[in-house]
This record gives C-alpha cells, sequence and structure tokens, in this order.
C-alpha cells in the first residue's frame, strides 16, 4: 500500500515543480512564454500568466496535498483522526475536477486551445487517477 502514497507525492511535486517553474519565467511545455497561458491556464494566446505569487501559492498548495497522501498513508506524523476524512475530502475534489472537464456546462468549457484539448487528453485524467489513489487512501485499513 506504500506505492500508491509515494506515486500520489511524486507526481504532484513533480506538478509543483512546474508551478514554480512558471513563476520564475519557464515557458515549457509552451515554446514561448507568450503561448503558456493557452497551453496551461486556458486563456487566449497573449494573455499573461497569474502573478508569480499566485503561481507560487498554487505550488505549495499542490505539494501539501502530495505531502497529505503520505500523511494519509501514516507515512507522516499528524492528527490521526481526521485521516480517512481528509483522504476521502482529497479524493472528492480531485474527483470533481476530473469530471468537470467532461461535462457540457461549466467554466472549463470556456476554455482556449489548446488547453481545452490538453485538460481532455492527459490534465483531467491525471485528476481522476489522483481521485483513485486519494480513495484507496481512504479505504485502506
Amino acid at each position: 500500500m506504500t506505492l500508491i502514497p509515494y506515486c500520489i507525492f511524486v507526481v504532484l511535486a513533480a506538478v509543483s515543480a512546474l508551478h514554480v517553474g512558471w513563476a520564475f519565467g519557464m515557458a515549457w511545455p509552451a515554446k514561448t512564454r507568450a503561448g503558456l497561458p493557452a497551453m496551461v491556464v486556458g486563456t487566449p494566446e497573449g494573455s499573461s500568466m497569474p502573478p508569480a505569487w499566485l503561481t507560487l501559492a498554487v505550488a505549495a498548495a499542490i505539494l501539501a496535498l502530495g505531502v497529505a497522501a503520505l500523511w494519509g498513508a501514516g507515512m507522516v506524523a499528524g492528527l490521526t483522526a481526521y485521516r480517512p476524512w481528509v483522504m476521502l475530502a482529497m479524493a472528492a475534489v480531485f474527483a470533481l475536477r476530473g469530471m468537470a472537464t467532461y461535462l457540457p456546462f461549466g467554466p472549463l468549457q470556456a476554455s482556449a486551445q489548446p488547453f481545452r484539448r490538453l485538460d481532455r487528453h492527459y490534465f483531467a485524467p491525471l485528476c481522476l487517477l489522483l481521485a483513485a489513489g486519494y480513495l484507496a487512501l481512504y479505504l485502506a485499513p
């Protein structure tokens, strides 16, 4: 059962590192910084990225979610009484985010390309996999 929380942590640490890179000017996976918002935010090409402080705050939150998976498996000390409920809440949040992509309504429907395609093929399925991982941690004895 230790493989699931480690996988969740590694994936979310990598996503967090991407956000840190974007906060400091990295353009990847876009070819230019101007093309980045259309790929990762869903705003039209030429839009500006969110401010660096906000991107760093998101990176910290994503990393905290990864640490929470380790905590949920008992690998990080903390209040044990809340572990199952936090894991269930994390599963719900990631499941809702993943499913929102495929709904015919909602804020993600107005997203620009190529974000829309990337979201359908990569971001949403990843969120659904993370939801399954957190659900497994919730169901684990």
